[in-house]
């Protein structure tokens, strides 16, 4: 797909591309580039078929990360990706896989345009070029490159998801994975029993760490869900529904913890 963008050649190379063994030799751009003076750039790159909690996850992470001041770096691809920039607008940084005159995907073309106001996207591909397969490793090169520290939701094996894992270990960057059921992301699974990689148990805790090492604005600790009714309410044995509506995030975060979990539908207290 043919893009409306008008790319404009980037006078100089981010100085952490130069930590690459093969760093771009020229960069186009459209957007901010004031994205690229954030104190704190995390990517979230991950599988293009995320399930429902790595979906509500993923846009939770990217939601609380900018209020510290936080941008998101990822590659406008299908799943993971799109949903953490969409939910990080207008603080996210997008790589394409091919040059800024083309859209790629077309079915995130809607996203992809709103980044190109607000956000930042990068390519180092010029004229016409379309995406290959090969982009695809070259483009999420960057997006680790670029970032102080790499999120991976979910992810299957052998994926262009683990290669870039590989990446952010070869760069020291420190990476962060969601914890998922086995057999449901066996790639983050291996990095987590690996020790490649920390889990992510509470996003509040996670968000507020990186605030503190970072020294951005610390966001106001969660209440504990006891303070908030939280477990009174499941007492009741509420549906799934019910509960998200009126605790959003938190009922994610205690099933996964232990605290409740779901039967035939319902949130019951462990």
């Amino acid at each position: 797909m043919l893009s409306p963008f008008a790319p404009k050649p980037l006078d100089f190379l981010p100085l952490s591309f130069k930590a690459l063994k093969n760093p771009p030799k020229l960069l186009h751009y459209v957007g901010e580039l004031k994205h690229l003076q954030a104190p704190l750039k995390v990517a979230i790159v991950g599988t293009r078929k995320p399930n429902t909690y790595t979906q509500q996850m993923t846009a939770t992470l990217a939601k609380e990360l900018v209020k510290i001041g936080a941008v998101v770096a990822s590659g406008g691809a299908l799943g993971v990706d799109i949903i953490a920039q969409k939910n990080a607008l207008p603080s996210t940084i997008m790589c394409a896989p091919c040059s800024l005159k083309r859209i790629y995907p077309p079915s995130n073309a809607k996203i992809i345009q709103e980044i190109a106001k607000v956000g930042l996207i990068l390519s180092e591909y010029t004229e016409d070029f379309q995406p290959y397969r090969f982009t695809f490793l070259e483009r999420n090169r960057l997006v680790i490159a670029l970032s102080d520290l790499v999120i991976i939701p979910e992810a299957q094996e052998n994926s262009g998801s683990m290669a870039s894992a590989r990446l952010a270990l070869e760069l020291n960057k420190p990476l962060f994975v969601l914890p998922q059921r086995l057999f449901e992301s066996p790639g983050t699974n291996a990095l987590l029993a690996q020790n490649k990689a920390k889990a992510i148990y509470s996003t509040a805790a996670f968000v507020e760490g990186l605030a503190r090492d970072f020294g951005l604005n610390v966001p106001q600790t969660l209440p504990d869900p006891t303070e908030v009714g939280f477990l009174e309410f499941c007492q009741k044995s509420p549906s799934f529904e019910e509960a998200y509506a009126l605790f959003g995030d938190l009922v994610l975060e205690q099933e996964l913890l232990g605290v409740v979990k779901r039967e035939k539908g319902r949130v019951v207290v462990q």
